[in-house]
């Protein structure tokens, strides 16, 4: 026992002791490990739970629709003369121009990442520090905080969630940038975060996205040329672009707070090995002010009229492609669909190539502002003002392509485009639906004879001449360049209604409807008018030997990557032989030298030119429209709310004619040189056709005949006064002044008598109404493209 007892204190036994303590103290170990992973499982197991009832309402978004979301963007278009220089934006209020990380300046993009990722290229979407920095925030009850995340978030921020600050929002956000850089490479993330992120606005006001718009708007300069100092500024602009916008009339204090944080920046990029220590003290010492891009005239602010037109004209031209490609959208509304167009045209960075000629139209646009140039202003009917009006167009004879145009004097006044609006035309369609279409038909020809005489048509219409005389036999050519109404009628009535405006129509006049198949036509009554440009756009018939060829603005439209969506053709329309054109050409010589239009040839400066003055009812419009070989210039002068013009206005359209002919011309003589002539027709071209019912006369005894003329009025209209007389315009009798020695007045100021008239069932065989009587028929032009002329015209009615 006792050895035993012994043998308990041998030397094993403290080892056997302290293998016993150790089995312990690991016992311990095991189960304290146990139970932390036990701990760390269950939070991660309440972790998990947690994440996954925050996004568990958040759709799984396939490849198309995460590519369509980051890689849209409305960008900004642009609009151009017709030498390709720019006219500027199109009308939006944001500006962003694509550009891909290769074509931006390297120090930009170092920038960016320096300061705002600088893991970019070594992540996987996020960071897990930012996670369980959310984690500590939502534990804490602290606010959230944005800062930290990737550019791969920020991306699906700007572009997939909303902004909203919430847990809900950042995990959701997390969960997306590892689905977005799992699916793109880190340059396609990258060349879609630049341009989509915003830089505040540019030195005109305007929002800025993008790193090239924001280069161009800040500095004035493409992104590929921005220097460190300058993309420091731009970099830091990102986290707060509201605070930092360096512009004074924009932002107070913005430069300011914007240098802080480029000095932030600046720095950021040191650390990182981007710039070396001379680089950055360079940069902090550069002056941003100085080369800050300086404010300058939106496109829309110094060419309004010009830019709505473009805009408008381009939907227009895309949705007839649109149409030709998917006929059933023809059963939508057209006008709906090109205000749909309008928006995609304003968002679709399209880039517009014009016909117009900078130097011509700012030439027009310099004669319609000078006050001088028109007559004095009416009073103002509920509180608008009411200036004698304009509307001007030059055209290329040849191609059809639009040169320049006098749209109005003051787009702050008036809106409307008097260039597409619709005005009565007064003589001025003469030659387009009496002589013409008659010469044609072999009806007349210049040397024939009609008797002007007090006549009856049947329906008991008697139209008048502007003077209230006749002056019994004259021929053809005289009767044009007089402007004598009864020998037109006669004409109109021999050749027919319809026949006659089918060739109107021919020649691109849009806005006839069935209410104008009927004598007073003949003298310009038309329903709705006919627009300054379609009226120029005709006379260029007889420029071109009978051949129409359609008037356009737009050459050419392409998409923001370059490619050609629309290119102009033209489609000349045979109307009259050339033998008539000549004809009726040389007549309108006549109308300049010795008749009507005598008041431009001072203006003319040895051209060869032809042309027809045009006055409606009441002197409410004035017009003159002339052409040479090469181009066709028209203009229309008068009131918007119908007021009569002052009887020292009524030469103005020829005046401004003159000034807008001489002027481009003097600068711009290759439009149409001197030496180029019209052809004359020759002895034989006048077959001196006898038309027995126009020769005869039926009231010899009213020749010389001279009605009493009504009182010249003296006193401004008012809009109570002009109100009563509005039913006149619908079909006022042309009054044109003639150098004619029968004629008691040459200064334009004499009326025509408003007359009794019968409107026909067949339009050739007139029967009962009154000149200016609304129709019944509610016909209006069917074209979809003069649908918004006549919009513009409303205020007329």
């Amino acid at each position: 026992m006792d050895k035993q007892s012994g043998s308990a204190n041998t030397p094993e036994e403290p080892k056997k002791k302290k293998k016993s303590a150790w089995k312990s103290i690991l016992l311990v170990l095991q189960i304290g490990t146990i139970l932390f992973f036990m701990g760390v499982l269950f939070a991660g197991a309440a972790a998990a739970g947690y994440v996954a009832s925050l996004v568990k309402d958040d759709p799984v978004r396939s490849y198309d629709e995460i590519h369509q979301k980051i890689s849209t963007n409305n960008l900004t278009g642009f609009a151009y003369f017709a030498d390709k220089t720019l006219i500027g934006q199109l009308i939006t209020t944001e500006d962003r121009r694509l550009v891909s990380h290769t074509e931006v300046s390297p120090h930009l993009i170092d920038a960016i990442i320096s300061t705002e990722d600088k893991y970019f290229y070594e992540h996987k979407g996020i960071v897990p520090s930012a996670i369980a920095r959310a984690g500590i925030q939502q534990i804490t009850g602290a606010p959230v905080q944005t800062g930290g995340s990737t550019l791969t978030q920020q991306l699906v921020k700007q572009t997939i969630l909303s902004p909203e600050q919430t847990m809900q929002r950042k995990f959701r956000e997390m969960f997306l940038a590892l689905r977005v850089e799992r699916m793109f490479t880190k340059d396609q993330i990258l060349d879609a975060y630049i341009n989509k992120m915003y830089f505040g606005k540019n030195a005109n006001g305007s929002n800025v996205y993008g790193v090239q718009a924001a280069a161009k708007g800040i500095f004035g300069v493409d992104a590929k040329d921005l220097n460190i100092p300058q993309a420091a500024y731009l970099a830091g602009m990102l986290q707060a672009p509201s605070s930092y916008i360096p512009f004074k009339n924009i932002k107070k204090n913005g430069l300011k707070l914007g240098k802080e944080r480029q000095k932030l920046v600046l720095s950021r990029m040191l650390e990182n090995g981007k710039i070396t220590k001379q680089e950055y003290d360079e940069a902090i010492a550069y002056d941003i002010e100085a080369h800050l891009a300086k404010p300058s005239r939106k496109a829309f602010e110094k060419y309004p009229y010009l830019m709505m037109e473009i805009e408008q004209r381009a939907a227009e031209l895309l949705v007839e492609q649109d149409i030709a490609k998917n006929p059933d959208l023809k059963k939508e509304s057209f006008n709906k669909l090109v205000e749909e167009k309008r928006i995609a045209v304003r968002q679709g960075g399209y880039h517009i190539y014009t016909t117009i000629n900078k130097n011509v139209y700012e030439k027009m646009q310099q004669i319609a502002a000078n006050p001088a140039n028109f007559g004095p202003d009416r009073p103002a009917i509920d509180g608008k003002p009411m200036p004698e009006q304009v509307g001007g167009i030059l055209i290329n004879n040849k191609t059809g392509a639009i040169l320049g145009m006098m749209e109005g004097r003051n787009f702050e006044t008036e809106k409307t485009n008097h260039v597409t609006a619709l005005r009565q035309p007064g003589s001025t369609i003469k030659p387009l639906a009496v002589y013409g279409p008659a010469i044609e038909e072999g009806i007349v020809s210049p040397s024939s004879t009609v008797v002007d005489e007090e006549t009856v048509f049947p329906g008991g219409y008697t139209p008048k001449n502007a003077n209230n005389t006749f002056k019994g036999p004259v021929t053809v050519r005289d009767a044009l360049k007089w402007s004598r109404n009864v020998p037109a009628v006669k004409v109109y009535f021999k050749t027919g209604v319809r026949k006659s405006l089918s060739y109107v129509k021919k020649m691109g006049v849009t806005s006839l409807v069935d209410s104008d198949y009927y004598l007073p036509s003949a003298l310009g009554g038309l329903t709705y008018g006919i627009s300054v440009e379609e009226m120029t756009n005709a006379y260029a018939t007889f420029a071109n030997e009978g051949q129409f060829v359609d008037a356009y603005l737009i050459q050419r439209i392409e998409n923001s990557d370059h490619e050609v969506v629309y290119e102009h053709k033209a489609k000349p329309v045979p109307v009259f032989s050339p033998q008539t054109a000549l004809l009726v050409t040389d007549m309108l010589r006549d109308v300049i030298s010795s008749g009507t239009g005598t008041r431009v040839l001072r203006s003319i400066n040895g051209h060869d030119v032809a042309g027809k003055t045009g006055t409606t009812q009441d002197e409410r419009d004035k017009w003159f429209v002339g052409y040479t070989k090469d181009i066709s210039l028209g203009v229309w002068v008068g009131y918007d709310k119908k007021y009569k013009l002052y009887q020292s206005s009524f030469e103005d359209a020829q005046k401004i004619w003159g000034k807008i002919f001489s002027s481009v011309l003097g600068t711009n003589p290759q439009l149409s040189p001197v030496e180029n002539v019209m052809g004359r027709p020759d002895g034989a071209a006048d077959k001196g056709i006898y038309n027995a019912d126009l020769a005869a006369s039926h009231n010899p005894s009213s020749y010389g005949k001279k009605e009493e003329p009504k009182k010249q009025e003296t006193k401004p209209d008012t809009a109570n006064s002009q109100d009563k007389t509005n039913t006149d315009v619908k079909t006022p009798n042309g009054t044109d002044t003639a150098k004619d020695p029968e004629q008691q007045k040459t200064d334009g100021s004499n009326t025509t008598e408003k007359n009794s008239e019968t409107r026909p069932k067949d339009p050739d065989k007139p029967v009962t109404s009154k000149p200016g009587h609304k129709n019944d028929s509610t016909a209006k032009p069917d074209d979809k493209k003069t649908e918004h002329k006549k919009e513009a015209t409303k205020t007329e009615q």
